[in-house]
């Protein structure tokens, strides 16, 4: 890391809301605060642009979904994909004990 300022952690997001670019990027930018890291330090550890970290933690949608991802490893953040199916229908219609799990366990978008 370079010397210079300190890093002022920003607060996680509420994450269970529903999914948008501006939530996730203010998670990456939490997370990558939380470590105590500038923007540079965290492109340089993913190997991408400042430019790019910036755009992700602003939730511009320009970027690529594979930076995002790999933005996200590098800090140890990963997404769930949910069926959303599962929770539009009547609790009363789900009949196995695995989707019961799903809708019983499932409290956001991100982990």
């Amino acid at each position: 890391m370079k010397k210079g300022k300190s890093v002022k952690a920003q607060p996680m997001p509420d994450l269970n809301t529903e999914f948008s670019m501006e939530t996730l990027g203010s998670a990456i930018r939490s997370k990558r605060t939380d470590r105590g890291w500038r923007i540079d330090d965290l492109a340089s550890k993913a190997n991408l642009s400042r430019r790019t970290v910036m755009k992700i933690e602003k939730g511009d949608t320009s970027v690529t979904f594979a930076n995002v991802l790999v933005l996200m490893d590098t800090l140890g953040l990963s997404l769930r994909l949910i069926d959303l199916n599962l929770f539009a229908r009547p609790h009363s219609q789900i009949t196995s004990h695995a989707e019961n799990s799903v809708i019983s366990s499932e409290d956001g978008w991100y982990e």
